[in-house]
């Protein structure tokens, strides 16, 4: 059996072309993404460090809109596909 994490980022992190649907909320202070289902900032992440020395700063506050210590984790879409030959060939033409 195999378990795969899902590729998430801070959405504020990515370009816009790069964002995919929203997975979760990522924790600006401690740097771990929670699932979207969690109301409070508690318990294990689904990424992020398995062990803290010292808890955030935010252990047990809300999730709540418009807070900035918070933002939506989104999924990694793949790149672009680079332009081929035909785009660069019309592109000297051009």
């Amino acid at each position: 059996m195999t378990y795969r994490a899902p590729q998430a980022a801070p959405e504020s992190r990515l370009p816009a072309e790069r964002r995919g649907k929203v997975l979760g909320r990522f924790c600006a202070s401690c740097g771990s993404f929670y699932p979207l289902h969690r109301a409070r900032h508690a318990g294990k992440p689904l990424l992020g460090k398995d062990h803290v020395a010292s808890p955030c700063a935010h252990e047990g506050d809300a999730f709540a809109a418009g807070e900035g210590w918070w933002e939506p984790a989104v999924e990694v879409l793949p790149p672009p596909p680079a332009p081929g030959p035909e785009a660069a060939a019309a592109g000297a033409r051009g």
